[in-house]
């Protein structure tokens, strides 16, 4: 039966790529939503206009937990999810133990649940995601309340994450188009068609109980993807592809994995490589039930969002971040280092502006020691943006002792004053890069 009554709905990762468009697409049709993330920040960003629940899922593994927050919803849409371990990220709680009390809490309130998983979740998968995702469909496929469970292949949306950020960055390269992984086979699935599953479960015009992959009608190899997206972004064709070895691939994952452990959230760790390695497929018959039609193709879907200066821009920014970053703390770094190598010398200078030597060494040792704790620093994902502001100001205090001890270093075209208008610019940049969602 369907209705057309608002619901009062509570979307789980309401600022993640599904999980934004699933909650603006249910408040065009009327519904109330109530969105639910962990990140203040970036809830208010992605969207300002909405109600938070400000919680973090690792949090809630007792029904108790979820009591209050579903009090007087009707339905619940989990978009939440984590794609591997690491510090901020725990797949069994966020998939499996919390899904779990959640699931005992929607039944006690008699709180209908839509599911958002993946495509290629099961209980044997190779990969923890998928296994964790599959065990918290289980859980809800027992569950004594009205139920929906949506496996979409990979999401194509105007903004990207993960695996799509992925395909952007490549096809940004210039000239050449390397691919990774070329011949995976992946369907992928719109944003908005994820969206219309969600209301047309949410309206009941999709019965209870049903269960559904998202995509395409029909699978192709990732270098035709990222040749499209290439296309759509209004990109030169390359003029060689490159097939990157799957060695290579897997090395890049594995660096990406330790870069993680740093808080750095990379489209290359393991898991989504591995994911696509394996290929995200499904079955389009049941997309159809969810849909009520096939789903769009990725040729629909990106004739349906026209690609903007801002698309062109996110995919050349995504290449460039990474090479601003560790070439920014590898510029600080060095120069601590050549700073401490040459205390003798630099103390000396200052001693002739009056500084006794004792204290030169001091200064210089100081200075130096802090550039390289800088630069290190600026490995670690939670520091640094704040280190790249704390880099502007140390710059500009440099400018400042350079302009009172060594004045015609100004002069210079190659010396110390050019390079550090350089820094000063490609830390304010990098900073304004950092901004993920």
């Amino acid at each position: 039966m369907t209705t057309d009554e608002p619901s009062r709905v509570l979307v789980l990762g309401a600022y993640g790529l599904i999980g934004a468009n699933v909650a603006r697409a249910l408040a065009d049709r009327g519904h109330d939503v109530l969105a639910f993330g962990r990140d203040k920040a970036a809830a208010h960003r992605v969207l300002p206009d909405f109600p938070w629940l400000l919680r973090d899922m690792r949090a809630l593994i007792h029904p108790d937990d979820w009591k209050p927050l579903i009090d007087g919803v009707d339905m619940v849409v989990n978009c939440a999810g984590a794609l591997q371990d690491n510090a901020q990220d725990n797949l069994e709680l966020v998939h499996l133990h919390a899904i779990g009390a959640l699931v005992l809490a929607c039944e006690k309130a008699g709180v209908g649940l839509v599911q958002i998983s993946a495509s290629g979740a099961r209980p044997d998968a190779p990969l923890p995601f998928f296994r964790t995702k599959a065990d918290g469909d289980a859980l809800i496929r027992e569950a004594q309340t009205d139920w929906w469970i949506f496996r979409p292949g990979l999401v194509i949306a105007p903004s990207s994450y993960g695996g799509t950020t992925l395909i952007r960055m490549l096809a940004g390269v210039p000239i050449i188009q390397p691919v990774a992984l070329p011949a995976a086979p992946v369907q992928t699935v719109s944003v908005q068609d994820v969206s219309r599953a969600v209301v047309r479960a949410v309206e009941r015009r999709t019965p209870p109980g049903t269960e559904a992959d998202l995509v395409e009608a029909e699978p192709r190899p990732l270098v035709d993807i990222i040749s499209g997206t290439r296309r759509w972004l209004g990109f030169a064709p390359a003029r060689v592809t490159l097939a990157i070895p799957l060695g290579m691939v897997r090395l890049i994952g594995r660096i990406a994995d330790g870069l993680g452990k740093l808080g750095w959230r990379s489209p290359m760790r393991s898991t989504a490589l591995a994911a696509i390695e394996m290929g995200v497929t499904g079955n389009p018959a049941e997309t159809r039930k969810a849909l009520g039609r096939p789903a769009l193709t990725l040729e629909e879907t990106f004739q349906d969002m026209p690609a903007a200066v801002e698309d062109r821009l996110f995919a050349r920014v995504q290449l460039l971040t990474p090479l601003l970053i560790f070439a920014l703390a590898l510029s600080w770094v060095w120069r601590g280092a050549a700073g401490l190598g040459a205390i003798d010398r630099m103390a000396e200078t200052l001693a002739a502006h009056g500084m006794p030597v004792f204290t030169g060494r001091i200064v210089v040792g100081a200075i130096s020691a802090m550039s390289i704790v800088l630069g290190l620093s600026l490995f670690v994902r939670r520091w640094a943006v704040r280190v790249l502001v704390v880099m502007v100001f140390v710059a500009i205090f440099y400018g400042a002792a350079l302009t009172l001890l060594a004045p015609y270093m100004w002069g210079d075209p190659f010396g110390a004053g050019a390079n550090l208008l350089l820094v000063i610019v490609a830390a304010l940049a990098t900073r304004v890069m950092m901004d993920t969602r």
